[in-house]
């Protein structure tokens, strides 16, 4: 391409801010004779009104076909850069102010020779650089929502509210989830049909909503904005001309009919066939209506959705494995869980007055079952303790816990808890035993008072942790999400807690994390809202997506298993392909590719190699070390900005490079920079558990640690490639590091195949 291309470089004083320190008019002067260059302009105000103009007269005047613009960080001045009349993977942003002229103002030649470089490297970046364009899909504006729980019904009463059409699916005769079995929640103690009977009702009336009940995701396929989804719907056997007249369930000897509770929806009974007495139809044979249909078969349909909604809740830990709070084997021994529906049915009279016991954290905080917080138990517990007091104050009450957790609003039911008589004492049972009359007898160390406390309990109420749904784990690869290391739904907390690893597919309510009734809605809306933005007009992917080259390719597999987002697949010809409506445009297969065959749209393996070739050796002299570092796009870029922004110094000896992902850096390219004589390579990335791309920062830093060993094979030393995990607030960090690694490098000397 060479000198056949057309570039305008464009110099920013910044009003001072970089021309102060960087002899911008030698820049100028010097690289109007560079190959490339047509045109150089200064500025003292580049992204002023005037300064915009200057460059898309010079486009349409010299027919310029690449911009450089040598001014602040990418990451200022977005929109003033937006549009200047040329294919914007033809302009170039170089940071000559935040990372080179802010942190090196005390060093007006080194930053000038840093700046000189910069300008150099990339030049041979913009000269392979392509206009490319986003790729536009149609949207489906219609989402499915699966899991018909509190948090699915409200996404889908959000989702339909704004005009979208929903497709709510429930495996489950009845929509309510765990929330339709409460007695009531907190923080208000709302019984569950006070806000389930009002949800039930929109429901009906919106004409978007379809509910299929007892019925589950067979398979997903196609991509975000049109996905196509397979439901069986098992038979329910009952239909709508049910008049709920009950006879049925009179003469069902086996309980195999499920009748609705008042506020069930939908209000039809089902039929649990499997429980049914073999050749019996009585509850056919009796039904005055007509309704019932026990040769009803599964059935089977395909719809078509924009956008997935994942709100398949949570399941209680069964305390079963924990054999000294006796679960199963002693009687009076009830979880959480099983008390609501005591406390609901009233199947245990408290007219006598009762001393329970409240076991917290059974399952929690616990690396043999549930390593996490359960989130919620503290409260349930307190919630439930009430209840006892108000049915009969003589009733006596312990909540036995190793710390109490009640954040925000919810610490006032705690101090109304404390001061309505309830015990809490800071302190785990250890073996529950029970005598003759039933009574539950166990010790407890209170380590508060610091004495042992031997205690009679009539009842012991275990508050059992919140697991993932089965639900969880069975989308995984039905629909290709990733899951934690708990296995819940998998987000980026920070960032992006409602979404999933694949694009248009979101995560609502305890199916992400555990969660009460109101931040389950709360997450519900949020997803919804996500889901309608997705909605708008059609589907633009970024036209910076990873292209294989088949020609180089051997189709290693490496892409494929090593893709946060399993958004590759393999074409008619078996080579490995990215679906690019899952790629999230990360690297990360970029940077595992043994034979760097792969590449993304806008950062290519070639305009690397060619970068490195650039990017000048002794730009400081022969006797000062040259560091090439990769910044990683969300976090470390961003860090290194700021220490421009707050003054932090370092040496003009580090060169940076923004990616993506650490996990984009291709081993080859850290291999070529030490090869060509670069002193040291610096790859800096999110915190393991920050990373927005799961383990992108893992792979780079497994990758740094091979080509460590290789460098020692070479009788080169192995500190001369680094990973520093950085995180968007360390700017202190990263220049303490850069300062120790440069000094590291000089007592190392000098790179012996800088030539």
């Amino acid at each position: 391409m060479g000198n056949e291309i057309k570039t305008g470089l464009y110099l920013c004083t910044c009003e001072g801010e970089i021309g102060r320190v960087i002899d911008i008019d030698s820049l100028a002067e010097e690289a109007s004779g560079w190959s490339g260059i047509t045109a150089v302009h200064r500025d003292a105000f580049l992204c002023s009104a005037d300064g915009i103009r200057k460059i898309r007269e010079d486009i349409e005047r010299l027919g310029l076909d690449r911009v450089m613009i040598a001014a602040c960080s990418p990451f200022f001045k977005v929109r003033e850069f937006s549009d200047l009349g040329i294919n914007r993977y033809l302009v170039e942003r170089v940071n000559i102010r935040e990372q080179c002229s802010w942190v090196h103002r005390d060093d007006t030649d080194g930053a000038t020779r840093k700046a000189r470089t910069m300008l150099r490297v990339f030049l041979e970046k913009l000269k392979n650089s392509r206009p490319l364009e986003p790729v536009k899909r149609p949207i489906l504006k219609t989402a499915l929502v699966i899991g018909g729980g509190i948090a699915g019904i409200n996404a889908t009463l959000d989702a339909a509210g704004a005009d979208c059409e929903v497709f709510l699916v429930e495996r489950k005769p009845f929509l309510g989830g765990k929330v339709a079995e409460l007695h009531n929640y907190f923080p208000r103690m709302c019984p569950p049909s006070c806000g389930l009977e009002l949800m039930f009702s929109e429901l009906g009336k919106n004409r978007n909503i379809h509910v299929q009940t007892l019925s589950e995701i067979g398979t997903v396929t196609g991509s975000p904005g049109n996905f196509e989804i397979l439901i069986k719907t098992s038979p329910r056997h009952i239909n709508e001309r049910c008049t709920l007249c009950g006879r049925c369930l009179e003469v069902c000897q086996k309980n195999a009919v499920i009748y609705p509770e008042g506020f069930s929806y939908p209000g039809i009974p089902a039929i649990h066939r499997a429980l049914c007495e073999e050749g019996c139809r009585r509850c056919k044979e009796i039904c005055p209506a007509g309704a019932i249909d026990l040769d009803e078969k599964e059935r089977l349909n395909n719809i078509k959705a924009g956008a997935i909604v994942l709100s398949t809740g949570w399941d209680p830990f069964d305390p079963t494995p924990i054999k000294e709070f006796g679960y199963r084997r002693l009687k009076n021994v009830f979880t959480n869980i099983e008390f609501e529906k005591i406390s609901k049915e009233k199947k245990i009279s408290f007219d006598e007055p009762k001393r329970t016991a409240f076991i917290q954290c059974v399952g929690s905080r616990d690396e043999r079952y549930l390593p996490y917080c359960s989130d919620v138990c503290c409260m349930v517990s307190i919630k439930q303790a009430l209840f006892l007091k108000e049915v009969n104050r003589e009733n006596e009450v312990y909540i036995f816990h190793n710390d109490i957790r009640t954040p925000g609003e919810y610490e006032e039911l705690y101090q109304k808890a404390r001061k309505s008589g309830i015990i809490f004492i800071k302190g785990i049972p250890s073996e529950l035993r029970q005598d003759g009359n039933k009574k539950i007898d166990f010790s407890v160390f209170d380590t508060v008072a610091g004495e042992r406390l031997d205690i009679t309990a009539d009842m012991v109420i275990l508050a059992v942790g919140m697991r993932p749904s089965n639900g969880n784990i069975a989308l995984k690869d039905k629909i290709g999400i990733a899951l934690n290391k708990n296995d819940f739904i998998e987000s980026h907390l920070q960032c992006y807690p409602q979404d999933t690893q694949r694009e248009g597919i979101f995560s609502a309510g305890s199916c992400r994390a555990p969660m009460d009734v109101s931040r389950s809605i709360e997450s519900a809306g949020t997803a919804a809202v996500k889901a309608l933005k997705f909605f708008r007009g059609k589907v633009e992917i970024s036209a910076d997506y990873p292209v294989v080259n088949t020609l180089k390719c051997d189709v290693c597999k490496r892409c494929v298993e090593e893709c946060p987002f399993k958004a590759y697949y393999f074409d008619d010809k078996g080579f490995p392909k990215p679906e690019i409506s899952k790629c999230r445009s990360c690297g990360v297969c970029m940077g595992s590719c043994p034979l760097s065959a792969i590449s993304l749209g806008d950062l290519s393996i070639e305009q690397l190699s060619e970068m490195i070739d650039a990017l000048d050796k002794s730009y400081l002299g022969n006797d000062e070390p040259i560091i090439l570092s990769f910044l990683c796009k969300n976090d470390a870029y961003r860090a290194v900005d700021d220490a421009g922004i707050k003054g932090i110094k370092y040496p003009p000896n580090l060169f940076s490079i923004m990616v993506p992902c650490s996990g984009a850096v291709n081993g080859a390219i850290v291999s070529k920079a030490i090869s060509t004589g670069i002193d040291g390579v610096l790859v800096a990335g999110c915190p393991d558990e920050e990373c927005h791309y799961v383990h992108g920062s893992m792979l780079a830093k497994t990758r740094l640690a091979d080509i460590s060993d290789k460098l020692k094979e070479m009788y080169l030393e192995p500190e001369r490639v680094r990973f520093i995990e950085i995180s968007r607030d360390d700017a202190e960090k990263f220049t303490r590091s850069v300062e120790d690694y440069a000094k590291e490098l000089r007592k190392i000397g000098r790179n012996p195949l800088r030539v």
